[in-house]
């Protein structure tokens, strides 16, 4: 039996006889034969394999967003290689470029900060890259599907605002990112669209959103707001886990939520609505962001014709309404997700 014969059974190149093409299987099963990957992307300089890099898996979205993207790669044939920058960029950057020495054919990045130079060696020969939840300042030439940070939050501070709420305040991420950015941006809007006064007392930055400390800083930094000579009233918290810190702190000092302060959270997560009260929360469709990214890099990997512009894509968030900020709503059932 010819290496040629052989070859085109696994690799699917053209037509075997049934009977050769048994003889090879046959062959392959008694011997334990496995393809050389490692080989065959040294030959033909790409692999059937595609890189996901995000700065941490501890984040809670970062489950849903990998596994919707993966699923989709896996549903065409590719594999995945996955990276974790732990949020800092000399980690990213090794992890970017040992994806591309990893001959990998494209690349889904949840960008850590406001830049990553590696991408350029990604653009520079030619294989895809498609960023998820937020673009970067200085990268170009990629694809990107972003989470509508600005209207989600400004719809959830708007609420507040719609709920009685006249000092709002916000337990706020670092702008590291273009996603804190525009959170804080929404919360700013929707306090001048009301026309009230942007009291700085009321803005609270924490450290970035998976660092640790996110619970801390909800619960340290409500006690203070709370403590104020005119506390808040409403507060919108820009992740999970500031938004547990700080429902934590206004039950220790007896505050009702929401008649007294009405809280909303960030990312609808299965327990947000079994907490005593239920969270309000901007959702993001991340799985849906994560199907979206992975079906335009495998549209970049298997396009033949002339290159496309690239594209960029915001996938609304939702906001969901429960029982920690609806003051209106007197009936039993509270949750519902208005448009």
């Amino acid at each position: 039996m010819s290496i040629a014969t052989v070859s085109a059974v696994i690799n699917q190149t053209r037509f075997v006889s049934a009977d050769a093409k048994r003889r090879v299987e046959d062959a392959i099963a008694s011997t334990g034969y496995r393809p050389n990957r490692l080989a065959q992307s040294l030959s033909t300089r790409t692999t059937k394999t595609v890189g996901i890099l995000m700065p941490t898996i501890l984040s809670p979205v970062s489950p849903a967003l990998l596994k919707s993207a993966t699923d989709v790669l896996r549903a065409h044939g590719y594999s995945v290689l996955f990276a974790n920058s732990e949020m800092r960029s000399t980690w990213e950057t090794e992890a970017t470029e040992l994806m591309f020495d990893s001959q990998v054919a494209g690349l889904l990045v949840v960008p850590a900060g406001g830049e990553s130079p590696a991408l350029e060696l990604f653009r520079k020969a030619g294989k895809p890259v498609v960023l998820m939840l937020h673009g970067l300042k200085t990268a170009h030439g990629h694809d990107v599907i972003r989470s509508g940070n600005f209207k989600g939050s400004m719809d959830a501070v708007t609420h507040l605002i719609d709920q009685g709420c006249r000092r709002v305040a916000v337990l706020a991420l670092p702008s590291d990112t273009e996603s804190e950015e525009e959170r804080l941006a929404g919360y700013r809007a929707a306090i001048g669209a009301a026309g009230l006064d942007l009291d700085p007392d009321l803005v609270r930055v924490g450290e970035p959103s998976e660092s640790g400390t996110s619970e801390e800083h909800g619960y340290e930094q409500t006690r203070r707001l709370m403590a104020l000579p005119t506390p808040p009233d409403g507060i919108f918290a820009m992740n999970q886990y500031m938004a547990i810190g700080s429902l934590t702190a206004l039950k220790e000092l007896g505050v009702r939520v929401p008649d007294d302060v009405a809280l909303v959270g960030y990312d609808d997560l299965i327990w947000t609505r079994h907490l005593e009260p239920p969270l309000s929360v901007v959702s993001q469709q991340i799985e849906a962001i994560g199907r979206i990214a992975a079906t335009h890099l495998i549209h970049r990997l298997t396009h033949d014709g002339e290159p496309e512009p690239t594209e960029s894509i915001t996938v609304d968030a939702q906001f969901v309404i429960r029982a920690s900020s609806d003051r209106k709503t007197t009936t039993t059932t509270r949750e519902r997700n208005p448009t």
